[in-house]
């Protein structure tokens, strides 16, 4: 039992040294975040310096290159940048202006305007137009398969009509006086059926 007793103390004064070393004052704790903080900066620091360095570095390289060039050699240089500058700038207006041109063909098909910038990825008006016009037969024939599903109507089911002029009972009873005289004139088996004479 004292044993008991004695794990039990140590337990609590273990306990109550962990507690004491976890409580922080605010001086502490600013003391801790100072310390964070000046680490992190320092750190960021040293990046930039070095990313500084990296850009002087280059900037020397390209100077040096410039420097020992002769003016022709420079001209050159200067006139590839700008051919490259002017390439790039020609590519992106091609592109807005293709863009442009799709999203109109689209319209004018009607078609929704937003398969533009995907169509557009091909690249090629042709391809573009010849993806657009396949687009537009395969939506037209979705439409009109749905269209004679929903007008396809079922044969009668009380016999009321049948193949090849015969008519039934029902129909006989529905004509009118003159239309039973000429059915009786064209069909006179029938009628002699239908009539029962």
């Amino acid at each position: 039992m004292t044993e008991q007793n004695e794990s039990t103390e140590k337990f609590e004064q273990n306990q109550q040294e962990n507690e004491e070393t976890k409580t922080l004052t605010q001086s502490e704790l600013d003391s801790l975040m100072d310390k964070h903080t000046a680490k992190v900066l320092e750190k960021q620091k040293a990046d930039f310096e070095k990313q500084l360095a990296e850009a002087i570095q280059q900037g020397k390289t390209e100077g040096e290159k410039l420097a020992t060039m002769s003016a022709k050699e420079k001209a050159e240089e200067e006139s590839k940048q700008r051919l490259a500058d002017l390439e790039a700038r020609e590519k992106e207006l091609n592109q807005r202006e293709l863009t442009v041109n799709v999203s109109s063909l689209l319209k004018e098909r009607e078609l929704p305007t937003d398969l533009a910038e995907s169509l557009v990825k091909l690249g090629n008006a042709d391809e573009i137009s010849t993806v657009v016009d396949s687009l537009q037969q395969a939506i037209q024939q979705g439409i009109n398969d749905g269209v004679k599903d929903r007008l396809r109507q079922d044969p009668p089911k009380n016999d009321a009509t049948k193949i090849n002029g015969d008519i039934g009972k029902v129909e006989f009873n529905a004509m009118t006086a003159a239309e039973r005289v000429a059915f009786s004139k064209s069909n006179p088996e029938q009628f002699k059926q239908i009539t029962g004479e």
